[in-house]
């Protein structure tokens, strides 16, 4: 009785942990369908765990400056693609195709395990998928 317990626990731990898992990665927030060009000014460039994060400052269609905010990969993953934490820092110019957000917020993802879109800094474009 005691095995079948701890069995079931085990089980039950394990399917709750997937679970929250796959919720985490997923890109349910983003419209994967359409895909914006920023151009902008890198204000913060986090090379960290789970996911490398950029924050820009780029102005919309009527001139209106906003900050932005871009997932990308783990830094493990983005590092196969070629980029390091030296890609990008503070006041670099850049060139950014991003999936926005579906709630129109100043947010968006820019590369997952399975995509790496298009990036230039300061004139020099950054390997993509």
């Amino acid at each position: 009785m005691k095995r079948l317990f701890f069995a079931s626990a085990v089980a039950f731990l394990v399917l709750a942990a997937a679970s929250s898992s796959f919720a985490h990665h997923g890109t349910a927030g983003y419209d994967m369908s359409k895909t914006v060009t920023l151009n902008g000014t890198v204000t913060k460039y986090y090379w960290s765990n789970p996911h490398v994060i950029l924050y820009l400052d780029a102005k919309d269609e009527k001139g209106q400056l906003q900050h932005w905010s871009l997932e990308f990969a783990a830094p493990l993953l983005m590092k196969r693609q070629g980029w390091s934490s030296a890609s990008m820092k503070p006041g670099d110019q850049i060139v950014a195709e991003v999936h926005p957000s579906k709630n129109g917020a100043p947010v968006g993802i820019s590369g997952t395990a399975t995509f790496l879109l298009k990036f230039t800094v300061n004139g020099t474009e950054l390997p993509h998928l």
